[in-house]
């Protein structure tokens, strides 16, 4: 595979993540009890789960990408 393809694949999980990400925040904020009172809770609840689904997309994305390189030779 080429260097393109691989970088084309992790744009569109880029792309996919940015997608659920917001959707699953919304949902979040919007069936959760709980109550942002200032804007330090607000930033820190941001960055925790920014950090957490990033590591969650780079983690399937390399495996995605070795799993496809196996079988594709």
């Amino acid at each position: 595979m080429s260097s393109n393809t691989i970088t084309l694949i992790f744009c569109l999980g880029g792309l996919t993540f940015l997608f659920n990400w917001v959707f699953f925040l919304r949902l979040y904020f919007k069936n959760s009890a709980v109550q942002i009172t200032d804007r330090f809770q607000l930033i820190k609840t941001f960055l925790v789960h920014l950090i957490i689904s990033t590591i969650g997309v780079l983690t399937m994305g390399v495996l995605f990408v070795s799993a496809l390189m196996i079988s594709h030779g």
